[in-house]
C-alpha cells in the first residue's frame, strides 16, 4: 500500500510539473490569424477556411 501511494505522489507531481509549463500567449494578428508565441506558428480562427473561402467546395484542397 505505501508504495501504491509514493507512485501516486510522483505521478501527480509529474502532472503538474508538466501541466505548468504548457502556457502560450495567443495574439489576434487580425484577418483570422492567431500566433502562438510558444511554438512560433500562426494559426488560422476557421478551421474550414478552403470551404468558407470558396477555394475549394469539399474542403479537401487536393
Amino acid at each position: 500500500m505505501k508504495g501504491m501511494n509514493n507512485i501516486a505522489v510522483v505521478l501527480t507531481s509529474v502532472g503538474l510539473l508538466a501541466s505548468a509549463s504548457a502556457q502560450a500567449m495567443l495574439f489576434d494578428r487580425g484577418g483570422g490569424l492567431i500566433r502562438d508565441d510558444v511554438l512560433k506558428v500562426t494559426w488560422l480562427k476557421d478551421a474550414h477556411c478552403a470551404t468558407s473561402s470558396g477555394y475549394d467546395a469539399d474542403g479537401r484542397m487536393d
